[in-house]
């Protein structure tokens, strides 16, 4: 009854541009259903905001019931059903599946791709936390592993909520998940989504603005290409409390901190990293590391830091070998900042992009060319996106 275009409207003003059906959800992790008229209702109020979707359509997740040799024409029927709407941008084929689900998958990933291979096959994986009963692997490592190459999937989209009961208590295991999906990910050339927590639920708290916008810029240090919410409507269910939207349709706080994330921050600094690698990740300046991070010890951009704990994240756009793209992110989303970053010296200029006018402007840096250094501040759970270069002729060809 939610699935309107006046609903619709409110998720592209908060800064979403697509919207996901869930399977195993009975309608509440995202606008639409699970039946042919209740995914045509998305579709239309979602190309009415500029909006794609994934819809979720039992015909093709259990299309297992019908012979392999059937599978073809059952999944050709229907994508010829969804061709004719503008917003339609691929299938949920499955949440967090068992391993043993991951060949079944693959098969109906080939036929989807073969059909028409602008067509996501959709599918979410547990995190680390998973138990290996629900994983269907001994080890979260060979659970990745099998999934890329049993499930051919198009990109690896994971969930995992890090922010447990009272602040600022976080899941021991949060970047040690980043760590491994990164890995495999760019071992096997496809890009990340995550699910962000966004809602209060169960032993999760809700979360800050500063918490939501932490998450936001931990996943884009690590080189995601997709930030997704759970949930953006509260679920009419036990044990959830509060998410952007309450169960019975009023936009909360949450709502306009995600619509300020979203849009002045997620978007402009999103474009431009979409195009990029990531070539490192790493954590300077903490006393006691998460388990399985790097460490920063420095590198040929960056020599040294100092000062308040942060994430580095570096990027290239596999053209330009004088230039970097470097994502400071304040490592805490309760605490300020300050970090000065110390420049190997074939560093020769440094600009910081304005997302306000998506542009990047001069760093001024202080001391010589053998010594030369800024400092970044950022408020709690903030980043920022600067761009290193080798030489000053190129520096000055590039930036704008």
């Amino acid at each position: 009854s939610e699935t309107t275009v006046e609903r619709y409207a409110e998720i592209a003003a908060a800064g979403f541009t697509f919207v996901i059906g869930i399977d195993g959800c009975g309608g509440f992790c995202a606008p639409g259903e699970t039946t042919t008229a209740e995914n045509a209702a998305m579709l239309n109020a979602a190309w009415a905001n500029d909006l794609l979707a994934i819809v979720f359509d039992t015909r093709i997740s259990n299309v297992h019931v019908h012979p392999r040799d059937q599978w073809r024409q059952v999944i050709a029927d229907v994508l010829r059903e969804y061709e004719a709407y503008p917003a339609f941008a691929g299938f949920d084929l499955r949440d967090e599946p068992h391993a043993s689900l991951f060949p079944q998958l693959g098969g109906i990933n080939d036929i989807v791709r073969e059909l028409d291979p602008s067509v996501l096959g959709y599918v979410n994986l547990f995190p680390t936390y998973a138990s290996p009963e629900q994983l269907g692997t001994s080890t979260y490592q060979e659970h990745l592993d099998r999934y890329v190459a049993e499930a051919h999937p198009d990109f690896i989209s994971f969930d995992h909520y890090p922010l447990l009961g009272p602040s600022p208590t976080i899941r021991g295991d949060y970047f040690h998940n980043w760590v491994l999906v990164r890995d495999r990910a760019l071992r096997s050339g496809l890009p990340t989504w995550v699910f962000i927590l966004a809602c209060e639920h169960y032993g999760y708290r809700l979360p800050t603005e500063a918490e939501l916008l932490w998450q936001v810029n931990v996943s884009l240090a690590y080189g995601c290409k997709g930030i997704q919410y759970f949930t953006y409507w509260t679920p009419p269910l036990p044990g959830f409390y509060q998410a952007l939207v309450t169960v019975d349709g009023q936009l909360t706080p949450l709502y306009y901190a995600a619509q300020r994330v979203n849009n002045d921050h997620l978007q402009p600094v999103g474009r431009q990293l979409l195009p990029l690698t990531s070539e490192s990740v790493t954590h300077a300046g903490e006393t006691s590391p998460p388990m399985g991070v790097e460490v920063f010890t420095g590198d040929d951009w960056v020599a040294s830091t100092s000062g308040s704990p942060v994430i580095l994240g570096r990027f290239h756009d596999g053209k330009h070998q004088n230039l970097r793209w470097l994502l400071v992110t304040n490592r805490a989303f309760d605490a300020a900042a300050t970090t000065t970053l110390s420049l190997r010296p074939r560093v020769s200029a440094v600009f910081e992009f304005d997302p306000a006018r998506e542009r990047f402007v001069p760093v001024r840096t202080v001391g010589g060319p053998e010594d030369r250094s800024f400092t970044v501040d950022l408020a709690p759970g903030a980043a920022r996106l600067y761009r290193l270069h080798t030489n000053q002729r190129d520096a000055h060809h590039v930036g704008a």
